[in-house]
């Protein structure tokens, strides 16, 4: 359709943007690094393209970007498989220069892109890059679309330095269902200097899934503060509402000391604040330390936390904001465990390019 056609295009724009912003050192100007009207691929031959337009399992139209991380100046992408059980050739993928034109090349490679195979990717929605070693890790829902409930949960590990994946964890039932999870973000959390644990968001289940790598187990926490807030779930795009939005935990941040996770839900206006300590310990039974910082601008669907300050969209203004936490706790002569969110700054904002800054 017209509509998903715009929106691949839009959401293309907006993300390749604010990789120029992630890595500034200082706010200045946008810079478009990349665009596309309609996401393409490096495929192994114009007849592999064709057989594959022709057969529908690429169905141009259908494939948006989500997720987008850097390292060492190469760009990757997320492309996921939802809405529809076809049309999807690629759900990881690699931004790549070929002949004067920007494409996608399969990450790591074409064979991890199978969809019905459970050994590789189904629906790949959210990844990070651990800087320090070029380690990227890949949550994956099994799911595809709405209706097609493939695969279990998974996570893989791959050494962006070599292409090879490194590590893999397939998740039991009771932790991600299999039937109806969204895992959606991830963020990581570092003990003595090296990935101890990883914390993801499933934002059908209302839950944080945290997986210890040393343990190599995984648990959950559910709080009330993870549900849908009803009279909050309405989001206005340039003057319109809608109101089909309805997802619960989504966006992740982690803060520079690695002492608290951030979350929100996109049907909420407030982020709320959990210490690692409480998702470190498997055997706790409340939900200790949990927190509501304070009420955002708008509803947001993913966040990040800087140096000092937590980015994040704001979905209902077409524009991304981020929270300057130190001067707030300057301020407010308190620390990160009582700072309530106060100073929220515009960061850019584009009512053409930037509609659903996720």
């Amino acid at each position: 359709s017209v509509f998903t056609s715009t929106m691949a295009y839009l959401l293309a724009v907006y993300f390749l943007l604010i990789v120029t912003y992630a890595r500034a050192q200082s706010f200045g100007q946008a810079e478009l690094v990349h665009e596309w009207h309609m996401l393409d691929f490096d495929w192994p031959s114009d007849a592999d393209q064709n057989a594959s337009i022709t057969n529908k399992s690429y169905v141009p139209e259908r494939n948006l970007v989500v997720g987008i991380k850097v390292y060492n100046d190469d760009v990757y992408l997320t492309v996921p498989r939802w809405f529809w059980p076809s049309g999807h050739p690629v759900t990881l993928a690699k931004v790549i220069t070929v002949n004067n034109q920007t494409k996608l090349r399969p990450y790591p490679s074409w064979t991890y892109q199978k969809q019905d195979d459970c050994k590789y990717f189904q629906f790949v929605m959210s990844m990070e890059i651990d800087p320090n070693t070029g380690l990227m890790y890949v949550i994956d829902t099994g799911r595809v679309g709405n209706v097609l409930n493939l695969c279990p949960a998974k996570l893989y590990v791959f050494d962006l330095n070599t292409d090879k994946m490194v590590d893999y964890y397939e998740f039991s039932n009771d932790v991600l269902n299999r039937t109806k999870n969204f895992l959606n973000d991830i963020v990581l959390d570092y003990v003595d200097g090296k990935v101890r644990f990883a914390y993801m968001s499933d934002a059908n289940d209302s839950r944080l899934i945290i997986y210890d790598f040393q343990a190599r187990s995984a648990h959950y926490l559910k709080d009330p503060s993870m549900n849908i807030v009803k009279n909050e779930s309405i989001i206005s795009f340039n003057g319109k509402d809608y109101d089909y939005i309805l997802s619960t935990v989504n966006g992740l941040g982690m803060s520079p000391d690695f002492k608290y996770l951030y979350y929100c839900s996109i049907s909420s206006y407030s982020l709320y604040q959990v210490p690692t300590a409480t998702l470190r310990n498997v055997s706790l039974t409340e939900t200790t330390g949990i927190r509501r910082v304070g009420r955002k601008v708008s509803q947001t669907g993913a966040m990040n936390f800087g140096a000092r300050h937590l980015y994040y969209g704001a979905l209902g203004l077409n524009a991304v904001y981020f929270w300057d936490s130190e001067k707030d706790m300057a301020d407010q002569k308190v620390g990160m465990d009582k700072v309530t969110l106060n100073t929220q700054t515009q960061l850019v904002r584009n009512d053409s390019t930037m509609q659903f800054p996720d």
